[in-house]
């Protein structure tokens, strides 16, 4: 590709990354806890604003972690093999048992993460190279966005540029990863071009949603307004709680005391005004309050009910726990208490089914990973086969549900490989040392019968010629089958 044609690629690119950026922003900031402080007055004090401050409570951030948590790649492979496909050692060699949180968590707060991988220069070009960007500082362009498998090219503009007079970037395509300086002329623009070889261009979009139009959508977006209202609610509750939740006690026709000079007795005077100083009664609820004049009234305010308030910031939280499809009793303070594992399960239908649709999604994704990571090892063009991506199993049972079914499972002949994926907290090494236990059993059991039938037979077999040692001649007897033939 000319280089011009490269540099109209990259600024193209670069608009949309502008284009999304604010909104991105946005929905990041609304995801770390920062969020856009509740409406407060112009000439609010210190005191208030402090109050504004505690009134962030951050729930959107459990539309992302609560599947994250679920969401865990323990492994690649074929359906009925027992072992990981021969591509699996570059997730380890690439560290994504860690790594792989950050795509997703980026994935389902913006809306997209990208994944791109390459011959990986260090190590000869023979292994890949996989790293990983989020929606925020790059962006695909696809033929079709909706249905293609890599795009056409893709961009990622580092955050952290090298030099304040420079802006660089970096933009794959299918035949290499170039290098431009987005601020320079078109005939210097293009700094360095490395050739991948790779045939496609090396990138992969994650994303929990894809419309036909190729729009993305994240988790957290959606939940912005109604977390705007829960922070204003809550202010309100702890202005009312700060200001109004305590009872305030009144007098009126109280003459107020003249303060006294300790050492003279005479009246305190203010020295500017001349006027006597005076003592301003104490209402703390320890303070007993007497007057003579017979016109003196004392009284108390209540308190300002909290319940209505109360009421209103619950229904809130329940609407922002049904648009994000997680569970209530994940949020502290819910009415789901002292359930059973059931009951649990029941409750999380809605969230499983969010969750397998969220599997679907980012395993295709990681299995185009692999696919790539074929091509960049050597190992053939790229191909759809059959592997698929084995997530980590993280339902709500207790173990001893899990042993019970996995028991019944084999007792139908389902494999012990398969069935001891459905128990909770065991790992893909874990289930591999099992079967592999389980194995050598196996082997030594058949072993010990062949023995035992062995010992059998020889027992057997001793014990026919002992008889036959004591009666050579047969006791004159003619075996059945024999006389009948005989007749």
């Amino acid at each position: 590709m000319s280089l011009p044609a490269v540099l109209q690629r990259a600024r193209h690119a670069k608009g949309l990354v502008d284009r999304d950026q604010e909104r991105l922003d946005l929905v990041d900031r609304y995801a770390r806890g920062l969020h856009r402080a509740p409406w407060m007055p112009a000439k609010a004090n210190a005191e208030f604003k402090d109050l504004v401050k505690r009134s962030i409570v951050n729930v959107s951030a459990l539309a992302v972690e609560a599947p994250l948590n679920a969401l865990r790649v323990q492994g690649f492979r074929k359906p009925g093999s027992g072992e990981n496909a021969y591509e699996w050692k570059y997730w380890q060699k690439n560290r994504l048992d860690e790594r792989q949180n950050a795509v997703h968590r980026a994935a389902l707060t913006s809306g997209a993460a990208y994944v791109v991988v390459t011959p990986d220069p260090r190590k000869g070009r023979k292994e890949p190279l996989i790293r990983a960007y989020d929606a925020i500082s790059t962006v695909a362009v696809y033929v079709d966005p909706a249905w293609d498998e890599f795009p056409v090219y893709a961009l990622h503009v580092p955050e952290q540029q090298p030099d304040e007079h420079r802006t660089l970037a970096f933009l794959w395509d299918d035949v290499a990863k170039y290098t431009v300086d987005l601020e320079a002329e078109p005939d210097s623009a293009v700094l360095s071009s490395e050739p991948h070889g790779m045939n496609v261009c090396p990138v992969v979009r994650f994303s929990p949603a894809v419309d036909l139009r190729g729009r993305t959508r994240g988790l957290v977006e959606p939940l912005i307004v109604s977390q705007d209202r829960l922070n204003q609610q809550t202010l309100s509750l702890l202005l009312n709680e700060h200001w109004g939740a305590h009872a305030i006690r009144f007098a009126t026709g109280l003459a107020p005391a003249e303060r006294l000079d300790p050492e003279t007795g005479d009246p305190v005077r203010d020295p500017e005004t001349g006027e006597p100083v005076y003592d301003v009664p104490s209402l703390d609820p320890s303070t007993l309050l007497m007057a003579p004049n017979s016109d003196a009234k004392f009284g108390q305010l209540p308190a300002m009910p909290t319940g209505d308030l109360l009421a209103s910031r619950r229904q809130t939280l329940e609407e922002i726990m049904g648009l994000a499809d997680v569970p209530p009793h994940y949020l502290a303070g819910s009415n789901l208490v002292n359930l059973s594992a059931d009951a649990l399960a029941a409750a999380e239908t809605s969230f499983k089914r969010s969750l397998s649709t969220l599997q679907d999604s980012l395993g295709e994704s990681w299995e185009s990973v692999f696919r790539l990571c074929a091509v960049a090892a050597g190992r053939g063009e790229i191909e759809q086969d059959e592997s698929q991506v084995e997530w980590a199993e993280k339902a709500t049972r207790s173990l001893a549900q899990a042993a019970d079914a996995m028991v019944k499972l084999m007792q139908q002949g389902v494999p012990l490989s398969v069935a001891l994926r459905k128990v909770p907290g065991f790992s893909q090494a874990d289930i591999d040392e099992a079967v592999k236990a389980a194995e050598e059993a196996a082997r030594k059991a058949e072993a010990a019968e062949a023995e035992a039938l062995k010992q059998q037979k020889e027992a057997t077999a001793g014990g026919v010629d002992a008889k036959n040692r004591r009666n050579p001649a047969g006791g004159g007897r003619v075996p059945a089958r024999a006389g009948a033939a005989g007749r």
